[in-house]
């Protein structure tokens, strides 16, 4: 695994607190290194045959490529959708010394 790999989760949550409190349950769990919580969106989607619009707050996990799998499971745990939109993303380009720090904070 190259040092500079880090892998990006996002996921959207339904309210900007149940964001805030999946980022510190991860964050206590050294499963991510830090997370950006993003401006509210207005997601549009097909569910159970209807056509939505939802305010959703999308948050970006930044974790080890080890730790991701880890991650996406427990997001999706506390997360309260049915199916919630949870997305990695790998990079092998990342700054060299922040790939090292994310390492670090997940081991």
């Amino acid at each position: 695994m190259p040092k500079n790999e880090v892998a990006l989760i996002y996921a959207v949550f339904p309210t900007a607190g149940e964001g805030h409190d999946v980022c510190r349950r991860l964050l206590q769990e050294r499963l991510i290194a830090c997370a950006n919580r993003l401006p509210m969106v207005i997601s549009h989607f097909r569910w159970e045959g209807e056509i939505e619009a939802k305010e959703e707050h999308p948050v970006i996990f930044k974790t080890s490529p080890a730790k991701a799998d880890a991650a996406i499971k427990r997001i999706s745990a506390l997360h309260r959708y049915d199916v919630p939109a949870i997305v990695q993303l790998s990079t092998e380009s990342a700054y060299q010394p922040f790939a090292e720090w994310v390492a670090s904070e997940t081991a």
